[in-house]
């Protein structure tokens, strides 16, 4: 075989074999680079599962921005833990959080998806502090307002330790 054409054949086997190479088991997708991806709960919905069941609570709260005199430390302690159990869903965590003789009232709270945004400014009632947290709805049903608020009942113990005795 003369030179040109050992290099022509040489040149032929390597791309024959960088193209099978290429052609082993890839897995592709019908997304260009450009296309945008669905996000979740558009997904969950074109699939028609349950939309409102997908979504979880979210707490976007500025926890070092709450500047309050009524809202002492151990206060915001027990905000952070009750909503922190309240965005995971740990039923059990949230009833520790609360009051000892809160029971379990409250619970239907976690079948309403909220993203908490903040803390509002904090109201002296008798020997109670109320403390509203504010938020938006992510279940918006026909004809609700988007905007939610949930005040914590704050009362102290007789060992004068604050505890969460009501939501409202």
């Amino acid at each position: 075989m003369n030179k040109p054409a050992q290099t022509i054949s040489i040149l032929l086997l390597s791309i024959s074999v960088s193209v099978f190479a290429g052609c082993g088991e890839q897995k592709t997708t019908d997304t260009s680079p450009n296309e945008a991806v669905p996000t979740t709960s558009e997904t969950v919905v074109k699939e028609g599962i349950d939309h409102s069941a997908a979504l979880q609570s979210m707490d976007e709260i500025k926890w070092n921005d709450v500047k309050d005199p009524l809202i002492e430390d151990a206060m915001i302690t027990k905000l952070k833990a009750t909503i922190a159990a309240f965005v995971s869903k740990d039923l059990e965590q949230f009833h520790a959080t609360l009051g000892p003789d809160v029971g379990t009232g409250h619970d239907y709270l976690f079948d309403h998806p909220v993203k908490f945004t903040g803390i509002a400014e904090a109201i002296k009632e008798n020997n109670r502090i109320l403390i509203p947290v504010v938020g938006e709805r992510l279940n918006n049903e026909e004809g609700d307002s988007p905007d939610i608020r949930y005040t914590f009942y704050f009362e102290k113990d007789k060992d004068s330790a604050w505890q969460i005795v009501s939501i409202d």
